[in-house]
């Protein structure tokens, strides 16, 4: 898995500093692993797909990705409209709360930008929210171009990340989720996900609804508690990294995803590569923001 094409949406992230004070960054929980995964694995080829505007703002991200060493050659510019922007609140505990602005962002574009199939490539990685901004046409060609992808070897990489004010309802949400569940190969899910979309009240119920399609791995987050690692021939739990102090737990989630597959990109098993990615996670919410100084090196693969 050298070659690895993560698709979704970089927003505008503002973070409130004070009553009167904001500090602007990017951000996109997609974007956030695909930084995260080149930082972790630098010698893996990590290209970013997503449409962003033409102007100084995402001059300013497109600038970012080739300084973060990602692939830019898939990112679509669009000359009539922009990048979303979101508004973050952390509590004193680490938690978030998000104000959205995007349903008008060159990202929800993205698929009526790209002409014909999409290049070869070892991995596809898309969230439930890179669907979620899509209408369904979009969401259709979406699929037809991974099944294209499959049929020459390509792995499809499903994280759902579930945001219910980004679908029509839930039963819209629950079937797309389970179309792209049934293409995944690895299925990067949370029990907080499941349990808002699905009403799954415990790991043994996803694991449950996940058996309904032919999923290799299997990487069931549950919060503090465990990871759950279910390949087609066995089970493990795999203890979280104890964190003494949470700075803002933004892109946990994010990072956690970043860190399994860079370490599988590096030739890790499963489990190897999911006590790894709890470090990367566990380093990353001691930092305020989605993503980490580059000056703090992550822990090491």
């Amino acid at each position: 898995m050298n070659h690895i094409v993560i698709f979704g949406e970089c927003m505008i992230e503002l973070v409130t500093q004070s009553a009167h004070q904001l500090a602007k960054s990017f951000a996109g929980d997609t974007f956030n692993t695909a930084v995260y995964l080149k930082r972790c694995a630098p010698g893996l080829q990590v290209h970013y797909l997503t449409a962003i505007g033409s102007d100084a703002q995402s001059d300013e991200l497109y600038h970012l990705m080739q300084q973060e060493k990602l692939g830019v050659d898939m990112v679509h510019r669009s000359a009539n409209r922009h990048l979303g922007l979101y508004m973050v609140h952390t509590d004193n505990t680490g938690e978030r709360s998000f104000t959205y602005w995007r349903s008008e962002s060159a990202a929800t574009q993205t698929l009526y930008s790209v002409d014909g199939e999409l290049p070869d490539t070892d991995l596809f990685y898309l969230s439930g929210i890179s669907v979620a901004i899509l209408d369904d046409t979009q969401r259709h060609m979406l699929v037809d171009k991974l099944t294209a992808l499959r049929q020459r070897g390509c792995k499809i990489v499903f994280d759902l990340n579930y945001r219910p004010a980004l679908w029509k309802s839930p039963d819209h949400a629950r079937q797309w989720a389970d179309r792209f569940y049934a293409m995944a190969d690895i299925a990067l899910s949370g029990v907080d996900d499941h349990a808002q979309l699905y009403a799954h009240q415990s790991v043994s119920e996803i694991v449950t609804h996940l058996s309904r399609f032919s999923i290799e791995e299997q990487i069931i987050k549950n919060g503090a508690s465990e990871v759950v690692v279910n390949t087609q021939s066995d089970s493990w739990s795999v203890p979280v990294e104890p964190v003494e102090t949470v700075i803002d737990t933004t892109a946990a989630g994010d990072a956690f995803n970043a860190g399994y597959l860079a370490a599988r990109g590096k030739g890790a098993d499963p489990v190897s590569a999911a006590k790894y990615a709890a470090k990367v996670a566990a380093f990353v919410i001691g930092y305020p923001g989605a993503i980490t100084p580059p000056e703090k090196a992550l822990p090491r693969l």
